[in-house]
């Protein structure tokens, strides 16, 4: 480089030296060899430098990028590596909560089972219950005529009871009218006896015959 600064500080040296300043041509300046040499050492120079500083751009540029890819691989890989897990687990949840579904498809199959064989059950129940409520209906009917019955029959034998106590007590009176020799009331108490006679006892009968005859 010191060279090169002294071949170009040699015209400005020339320059303040009029006298041997030869007579400027005419047409283009002419560089001497050697200062043409040196001016090529120069730009060479600084061609290189300038390879040399884009070289190292790159070299730095290329570094960067390097380390953001490797970067962006890391932070890819760890996303895959999350996501895979995210799926993983989401599929394992999924699993879950499919066994979960059958399970509670199962139990409501059993309980759709059961209720429907309770419900079987209850309607049995309620034509057993139907059939009692007719049986005793009709055995409260039955109960009922019969008790009917009874109670005309019971009615029955107490008026006969009643009529036979009045007809022995008219029979009685028939005695005592035969006594005292009351023909009439005789007659009368006799024709009432012979509505009721029916009800005399045998003894009674044979009385109530004697004194029809008297």
């Amino acid at each position: 480089m010191s060279e090169i600064d002294e071949t170009v500080r040699e015209p400005e040296q020339e320059a303040e030296k009029p006298e041997q300043t030869p007579e400027k041509p005419t047409g283009e300046p002419q560089l001497s060899p050697r200062r043409r040499s040196a001016l090529v050492m120069y730009l060479a120079i600084l061609f290189a430098v300038a390879f040399l500083f884009v070289a190292l751009m790159m070299v730095f540029e290329a570094k960067r990028l390097k380390t953001m890819n490797e970067e962006l691989q890391d932070s890819s890989q760890k996303t895959s590596a999350s996501l895979t897990s995210n799926i993983n687990a989401l599929q394992a949840e999924n699993q879950k909560l499919s066994e979960k579904n059958k399970e509670l498809t199962a139990q409501i199959g059993e309980l759709e089972d059961a209720a429907a064989a309770a419900e079987t059950e209850m309607e049995g129940l309620q034509a057993e219950i139907d059939r009692l409520t007719a049986e005793a209906a009709a055995a409260e009917a039955a109960r009922a005529e019969e008790l009917g019955v009874l109670e005309g029959q019971i009615g029955e034998l107490t008026k006969r009871a009643e009529d036979a106590v009045a007809v022995s007590e008219l029979l009685h009176q028939a005695l005592a009218a035969n006594e005292e020799g009351d023909l009439d009331r005789l007659q009368e108490l006799l024709d009432q006896i012979e509505e009721l006679k029916d009800l005399l006892s045998p003894t009674e009968a044979d009385i109530y015959e004697e004194l029809k005859i008297a």
